[in-house]
This record gives C-alpha cells, structure tokens and sequence, in this order.
C-alpha cells in the first residue's frame, strides 16, 4: 500500500509537469527559465506581431505571458526596462525620432544599426533581425493608374509632374503638406511641385478613400496599410531614400536572451518572412476582412511551417 501511494503520487507530480506545456500549444516540453512576458501596441498591425511572438514561443515551450495591446511607446518602453515587459516589436524609425532625438535616417541598414548600439550601451535590451517592411509614409496611387502613366517610383512622379504641372491631383493632410520634413522637403529633394490647385487637404484616414474614389491621382498613407492592397494600390517607391525608415524588429531584454541564447535563431525566420506586401496583406485581413489579430498571426506561423 506504501508503494501504492509513492506511484500515485510521482504520477500526479508528472501531470503537474506535463499539463503546462500543453496549455497554451502543441509544445512538447516546457522550457526551464524565466517567463518571458511579450507586449504589444494596440493597433492591428502591432497585434498581430505581438501575437505571432507570442504564439511561437508558446509553441517551442517557453513560459510566456500575453501583455499584447499594452500601449503606446511610451508605455511599454518604461515597462521593458523596469523588466515589467520583456520583448515587444518596435520600429526603427520611431526609436530614431522619438527615443534618441536622431535626424531621419532612410537606409534600413544604418537605422537599425543605429538603434541597437543605442539601446544595447544604454538599456540592456537588444534588436533582434528586423522585418523587410517599411511603415513609414508613402505616397500612393491606383495601380492601373500608375501602370498606365508608367510611374513606378517618386522619381516617376516628378518626372511626369514636370512635364504636366496640372495633371495630377494630390491628397493629404494640411500639416504633413506643410511641414519642412513632409511634402515640402520630398518637392525639394525630388526637384517637383504638386500644382497648388490640385492640393486636396484632408485627414490622413480619409486619403484612401479620396483616392479609391478618384478624388486624387494620389495620396499621402503608410507603407503597410491594409487598404492598400485591399483597394488595389500601389506604394511609389522612394528611390531617393526621403522618407525615414520604419522597420519594425522585436526589441528585447538582454537578461531575457542571455537565459535563451537560442531566441535570435528563432525569431528570425518570422522577421525575414514580413516583407511590405506581406505584412499589408495580414493587416488587411485584420481591418478589411474582420479577422480576428491572433487568428492571423497563428495561422501564419502555421502557413509557414514555422508551427505545427
């Protein structure tokens, strides 16, 4: 009967072991370590990589907690460094501005360089291999439209401009149009000018529409907008590298990868899948389809292989 009680109670402690693999995936093990608690933003996009972060690493066993839709930089960043919050997408272009006070920087290369040498002397957390797509500011046009003009990039545009100063028809915001580092500065370095009478001075939200329904010929949004492929449009490609680079990279704890040295070798794959087109078109299932963040992410790990 002794020994009847020693099994029984060797098998209820495996089942304590066992069960918490199993709760939150289809990991087979649980990994030994600290719980790594994964923040997000609150919009789609940030959702949906805060998701796809925590549902890898759920997958491979690791102890995590869910602080998705957390907020703002300004929230999460105190967090991070507290150890309240330990990994989070951010974007390079944001850190730039807005955390170091650093002019613009257009190459993606050099923007990420910049913020991880900042972030890994000043607050013992590190940048992990960033995504391929850009969320900054882009300017738009219908893809038939731009097809039929054979305007492909910026350059395009203020060629044609130029040779036709009344023939495009222009949306954006009053500020964005204004500002030094907006429109005005993007004129200057593209050696153009929209016609002011072709100026329509609108939200930034309401370009979309304006140009889905020939309002303009273009229009101001961001690079990974989900209505951009919803709509059938096309960001012009910056070729002169204007607008400052929003690379978006899961920003870490090093303590965190210091306990997991494997992390970097397997968050890279998800980074190195999320071109512009890709990540739009997650964005746009969120915002167009009506598709729950987390559905998405999980089902794009699953598309990829890179979960059960």
């Amino acid at each position: 009967m002794k020994n009847f009680h020693k099994l029984t109670v060797l098998l209820l402690l495996a089942i304590v072991v066992v069960v918490p693999a199993f709760a939150g995936g289809s990991a087979e093990v649980t990994r030994e370590g600290p719980t790594i608690t994964v923040a997000s933003k609150a919009w789609t996009e940030q959702l949906i990589l805060g998701n796809m972060l925590l549902e890898l690493l759920r997958h491979e066993g690791y102890p995590v907690e869910d602080r998705t839709g957390l907020g703002e930089s300004d929230v999460i960043r105190p967090a991070l460094h507290s150890g309240q919050v330990d990994v989070y997408w951010e974007y390079t272009g944001t850190t730039l501005l807005t955390l170091m006070d650093h002019e613009p920087v257009g190459n993606p290369d050099e923007a990420f360089e910049l913020v991880k040498a900042w972030d890994e002397a000043n607050n013992e957390v590190t940048w992990l291999d960033y995504a391929p797509a850009n969320n900054t500011y882009t300017i738009m046009m219908k893809g038939d439209v731009a097809r039929d003009l054979g305007i492909e990039s910026i350059s395009d545009l203020a060629d044609y401009i130029n040779a036709n100063p009344s023939a495009i028809s222009f949306g954006t915001n009053d500020e964005f149009y204004e500002r030094a580092d907006g429109i005005r500065g993007l004129e200057a370095l593209y050696g153009f000018e929209f016609h002011p009478d072709e100026v329509r001075f609108m939200t930034t939200g309401l370009t979309y529409g304006a140009l889905l329904e020939d309002q303009v010929d273009a229009a101001v949004g961001f690079g990974t907008d989900g209505r951009i492929p919803a709509f059938g449009f096309v960001n012009l490609v910056d070729d002169r590298e204007y607008f400052p680079v929003y690379n978006p990279a899961p920003v870490i704890r090093m303590e965190i990868v210091e306990a997991y040295p494997e992390l970097p070798d397997l968050v890279g794959p998800v980074a190195e899948l999320l071109d512009q087109d890709t990540l739009a078109a997650l964005n746009q299932r969120v915002d167009i389809d009506e598709e729950e963040p987390e559905d998405v992410a999980l089902a794009f790990l699953q598309e990829h292989g890179l979960i059960d």
